[in-house]
């Protein structure tokens, strides 16, 4: 306590006979402290600066709401909300002062107070700010203005954030609105607002209200992307998904059956990331009693997420050999070989590699029972290894 103290008034010693713009440079030595995460330092300089720039320049002065704002940025960041909030408030209240209460300039210092009051579990107050946001937006720019869109986001984020999707979804749905008619039906920054709508038609369990929004971002990954992108896989799969739950397995099944290719020309054969596409194809045509059609599916992702399991199996039993827990290490590999040798074979494209995993496998276990001087062990497991690299007799 008593160095900071002495700190401070150093700082206030030498800011006696500082010139005018003396504030703007210890602003800038105080960002050096933030910058490296050294709050404790940075604060008595910004409050100096705060002091110095209200003495050149007045208690209303509009340069204040510059160090005042950096200061609730910093209380912000240490965690002193009640703090950042009285700064925040003045900074807010020198701008309203300066333009009137429906200067666009307030917006900045609304926004940092809603998503603070937010934080601090004052909801009122942050509903108010974020709604005084969209009305002063409103009165300057008009019903349309395209930031308006990001304002009822903003709005509909909070509301989301505490559970309150009925009020949520009309301002998405305004926000919606706004993009289209400023740049139409396509425009790639309708994705987000859409997104957050779906997301509040799916927490309601409204599943026929999601698929307009998921159809039109459909329509605009393809648009920015073509049709057989992974951004469009993925919306694919969402729409596939809504119809699932609502039991249309029909409608679900064409959706599933283009997103799958798509999945297999961007991931591996034997990406795990495959397999939940395989499942969710075979579960509709499950649902549908195509089971000739949903089985080799099944197959695919059993080997896909068996292999997975084989080659994790590898990867701790080489890092328990590196801690020379080898005793450990081998009972990973005798676990994994018979894991290894029931992954079913999967004929053409589908191969997803089970021999050479199987390969892996045993010559890794050879490797650690040479170390172990079981030399003829290993030699058996080399020899068998070399054989299922061979193709087979005729």
């Amino acid at each position: 306590m008593m160095i900071r103290t002495v700190w401070l008034l150093l700082l206030l010693f030498a800011a006696a006979s500082a010139p005018p713009d003396d504030a703007a440079l210890l602003r800038q030595q105080a960002a050096k402290f933030i910058a490296q995460g050294n709050y404790a330092q940075a604060e008595p300089l910004l409050a100096l600066s705060l002091a110095e720039q209200e003495k050149s320049a007045g208690p209303d002065d509009l340069s204040l709401t510059v160090p005042l704002d950096a200061l609730a940025a910093l209380y912000r960041a240490e965690g002193r909300n009640p703090d950042a909030q009285k700064m925040y408030e003045r900074s807010l209240g020198i701008h309203q002062k300066a333009a009137g209460a429906y200067s666009l300039d307030l917006i900045p210092d609304l926004k940092s107070l809603a998503i603070l009051y937010a934080a601090m579990r004052k909801d009122l107050e942050a509903e108010m700010d974020y709604l005084r946001v969209i009305s002063v937006r409103e009165k300057a720019k008009g019903a349309d203005d395209l930031d308006l869109a990001h304002d009822c986001g903003d709005l509909a984020g909070f509301y989301i954030s505490r559970k309150r999707f009925a009020v949520a979804e009309p301002n998405l749905r305004r926000a919606v609105s706004i993009v289209e008619k400023n740049l139409g039906k396509l425009a790639p920054p309708l994705i987000g607002p859409l997104d957050a709508l779906v997301g509040v038609y799916m927490k309601q369990s409204d599943f026929p209200a999601a698929e307009a929004p998921l159809r039109q971002e459909i329509s605009i990954e393809e648009s920015i992307y073509g049709p057989a992108h992974e951004n469009v896989a993925t919306y694919l799969d969402r729409l596939a998904m809504v119809y699932y739950q609502e039991k249309r397995f029909a409608d679900a099944q064409p959706l599933y059956e283009r997103s799958l290719p798509i999945w297999e020309a961007t991931l591996d054969p034997d990406d795990p990331q495959l397999a939940p596409s395989l499942d969710n194809l075979a579960v509709v045509y499950a649902a549908q009693q195509k089971f000739a059609k949903a089985e080799p599916l099944y197959h695919r992702s059993l080997a896909i997420r068996e292999k997975s399991t084989v080659q994790s199996m590898n990867n701790l039993a080489l890092s328990l050999e590196g801690k020379d827990e080898n005793a450990a290490a081998e009972r990973i590999y005798q676990r994994a070989i018979p894991l290894a040798e029931h992954i079913p074979h999967l004929p053409g494209r589908a191969n997803v590699g089970e021999v050479s995993v199987l390969t892996k496998t045993l010559r890794n276990y050879a490797a650690l029972l040479r170390k172990l001087d079981r030399a003829a062990d290993a030699a058996k497991l080399e020899t068998r290894a070399a054989g299922l690299g061979k193709p087979a007799q005729q």
